[in-house]
């Protein structure tokens, strides 16, 4: 089924999703009470929501929750486009990029552990005794 490592792995990126989770909520909640433009209110609030989006999923990833799967992966992904925004706008030049990275690889990862998420009804096989609608007798 899964082997160490892919377990290992699986566990810090759930790790990662909670910590992400938790700066990011922070963060986005302190920039918000800081009253600064527009961009960087809408910036602070996408912030603080993908990091609410992390925190449940960092704790469903380790219980092996089907939605945790894909939750993961869009607020992942939304975290890397986040920390993006400031350069596609051109206001600076300067991006977190280790953050981005990181974000980006967490997300892929979890895009490739489909089998961590199988349950033991999906290894069954099918045959005449298990699925007697499919073959004919």
């Amino acid at each position: 089924m899964l082997d160490n490592h892919g377990e290992a792995g699986l566990y810090a990126v759930a790790l990662l999703a909670l910590g992400l989770g938790g700066v990011h909520v922070l963060s986005g909640g302190l920039t918000l009470v800081s009253l600064g433009s527009a961009g960087a209110m809408i910036r602070a609030g996408s912030q603080a929501v993908l990091g609410l989006l992390l925190v449940p999923t960092g704790v469903a990833l380790v219980f092996r929750k089907p939605w945790s799967r894909w939750v993961g992966v869009v607020a992942f992904g939304g975290i890397a486009v986040v920390q993006l925004l400031p350069l596609v706008t051109g206001t600076t030049f300067a991006v977190p990029l280790a953050g981005v990275l990181l974000a980006t690889g967490c997300s892929l990862h979890l895009l490739l552990a489909g089998e961590a998420f199988e349950t033991e009804a999906d290894d069954r096989a099918l045959t005449e005794d298990t699925n007697p609608h499919e073959f004919v007798r």
